[in-house]
């Protein structure tokens, strides 16, 4: 038996910590961005899957003995500091090479802000993301257990709960992906595309130096 009397907070509490943006939200909406409704939803999917290998971990327990061995957390760690800095350095690629082609003599007429991704990057990016964060996974950890209620079942109940923090993802990454597609327009100008790439290169650079600080 599960029990469905915690789901009312558990949903509430969840969506403090979907609406916080994350390094796989700025990174779903670049490539929704840069690369319309299509690339968006494969990030987004990209995102489930993470989280979804991650709710397995925490539902089979090895999740739990992973986090008992801090060389394990290190290697993750390292692991997803690496991952941010890649995707820091793709950005800002695509900024220096939108930079080099508005310099050019022909100016911004020549110019043309196509994505600079191949296809299935959007989601492999983003499925490396999430599975390579060890604060997922702590989270994970430290959360979902809270919300075991009064179920017999401690693997059913954390299945509930994984699927309901799924369904929650989806419900707000949807309208994000069809927002930021929308704008598309707007961030294919040249200018507005270097722009956009500049900063999301120095939020994911960011987002590598708080988690070497934090870890």
């Amino acid at each position: 038996m599960v029990d469905f009397t915690v789901l009312a907070g558990f949903v509430a509490a969840s969506l403090v910590i979907i609406l916080s943006p994350g390094a796989d939200t700025f990174l779903l909406l670049r490539y929704a961005i840069r690369g319309g409704r299509a690339a968006g939803f494969s990030a987004m999917f990209g995102i489930l899957a993470g989280l979804s290998l991650i709710s397995l971990l925490l539902i089979s327990g090895v999740g739990l003995l992973v986090s008992q061995y801090p060389l394990a957390l290190d290697v993750l760690t390292l692991a997803g500091i690496g991952v941010l800095l890649v995707l820091a350095l793709m950005s800002a690629r695509a900024a220096v090479r939108l930079l080099q082609a508005l310099s050019e003599p022909e100016g911004p007429a020549t110019v043309e802000v196509t994505p600079s991704f191949r296809a299935g990057e959007p989601f492999r990016m983003s499925l490396i993301t999430n599975v390579t964060n060890p604060k997922v996974l702590i989270f994970y950890l430290a959360f979902f257990p809270q919300f075991l209620g009064i179920a017999n079942s401690v693997v059913w109940q954390l299945t509930l709960l994984s699927v309901a923090f799924l369904v929650v993802t989806v419900l707000w990454l949807v309208p994000l992906v069809f927002a930021a597609s929308a704008a598309s327009a707007f961030f294919s100008r040249p200018r507005v595309a270097i722009a956009m790439e500049f900063s999301v290169a120095a939020v994911f650079l960011l987002l590598a130096i708080l988690l070497a600080i934090t870890a």
